[in-house]
């Protein structure tokens, strides 16, 4: 079966901070997606560490060489099947409601074409350190 939303993932050398961002794409509340992890020529253990994940939903495609993020997301989005496309970076975390209210709106908004989040800067220990005061600017 299709999936309705498809999340994308480019990964280069992200071990610190992997594990929690794909997790936090695993525990969403809407969870008709497929998950395609692009390993982008990482030479640190980011491979490893997304091979550890056993979860039908996650497509993971290891690529040899770094070819950078602007091709890495267009592999994605030749290989996403998706209505919807979900952009997550590897060292990001999404609140567990986030993909479900992004649906949502965009389901009663058929005007609109594209969404975003505002984001918390957090520290290495998870703590919160502010916000990134573009976001505010954006509309």
């Amino acid at each position: 079966m299709k999936p309705r939303v498809s999340v994308l993932m480019p990964v280069y050398n992200s071990a610190p901070f992997l594990r929690e961002a794909i997790e936090s794409v695993l525990i969403q509340t809407y969870n008709s997606f497929e998950f395609i992890i692009i390993n982008d020529g990482s030479t640190d253990n980011s491979r490893s560490i997304i091979e550890e994940f056993n979860d039908d939903r996650i497509k993971f495609v290891n690529k040899e060489k770094n070819t950078g993020i602007i091709a890495t997301r267009n592999l994605g989005l030749s290989l996403a099947r998706g209505e919807y496309i979900v952009c997550m970076d590897s060292g990001d975390v999404s609140l567990p409601t986030r993909i479900e209210k992004q649906i949502k709106y965009l389901d009663f908004h058929p005007e609109v074409a594209v969404v975003a989040t505002k984001l918390i800067m957090i520290n290495e220990e998870g703590r919160e350190k502010g916000y990134w005061n573009d976001d505010y600017n954006a509309t």
